[in-house]
């Protein structure tokens, strides 16, 4: 009878035992699958990137006054989330986006005027960060891209064309005109966003007048997306 006894409660032990390993196994299976699911989508998440704090524009050295063909316009190729191209209708502009960083705090300019200088490391078009742009107003002898930067006025639009060929519009809200000695309070100002939208900062120096020869000014234009 003792013998049935224990028989029988080996079984049940052993009956336990199996249900608590499948539990067990499945708990761990589901914590593997979930953990996947987890890394899988953080890792598709758009992140904020580090941005170094500018707090000055670099002064354009001797850059290049020859202006693009539209040919190589056209065959201007960026990898696929970058900027490509900047169209602004009311300027007449549409520039090729290079890709520049950021040194010591300085934002760079393009090496010609007719170019544009995208900080790498801002935010990309339509991944819903802050995206910095620089131009040259004015070269040796002639004007350059941005040199009627400061006569967009708010609603004016703005369009970043990405490598993949997607295009997105920024609707003009800030026009900004500082001097240039206040740029280490006020540019940092520029790599905000504007009511937790996504936000491109356009930025050039400018001089006073035609006859000045010191670019004392600063003037950015602050645009959400559509």
């Amino acid at each position: 009878m003792g013998l049935k006894i224990d028989r029988r409660a080996s079984r049940i032990s052993t009956a336990i035992g199996i249900v608590l390993l499948v539990a067990i196994i499945a708990i761990l299976l589901k914590i593997f699958i979930w953990e996947r699911i987890y890394y899988r989508d953080k890792s598709s998440e758009t992140r904020s990137p580090e941005q170094a704090v500018i707090t000055d524009l670099s002064d354009a050295v001797n850059p290049s006054e020859q202006a693009p063909t539209e040919e190589q316009i056209k065959q201007y190729q960026v990898y696929t989330t970058a900027p490509r191209y900047l169209e602004v209708p009311r300027l007449a502009i549409k520039a090729r986006v290079k890709d520049s960083n950021v040194t010591e705090s300085v934002m760079p300019v393009p090496d010609n005027i007719y170019d544009v200088a995208w900080y790498s490391g801002s935010g990309n078009p339509g991944m819903g960060g802050n995206i910095l742009i620089s131009g040259i107003s004015q070269g040796a002898t002639a004007p350059g891209v941005f040199a009627n930067l400061d006569s967009l006025e708010q609603g004016d639009e703005i369009t970043l064309e990405r490598g993949d060929g997607e295009r997105f519009t920024y609707t003009v809200k800030e026009i900004q005109i500082i001097d240039r000695k206040d740029a280490k309070n006020k540019l940092p100002e520029a790599q905000k966003r504007i009511d937790g939208k996504e936000t491109l900062a356009l930025i050039s120096t400018r001089r006073l007048d035609e006859n000045d020869s010191d670019f004392s000014s600063i003037v950015i234009i602050r645009a959400t997306i559509k």
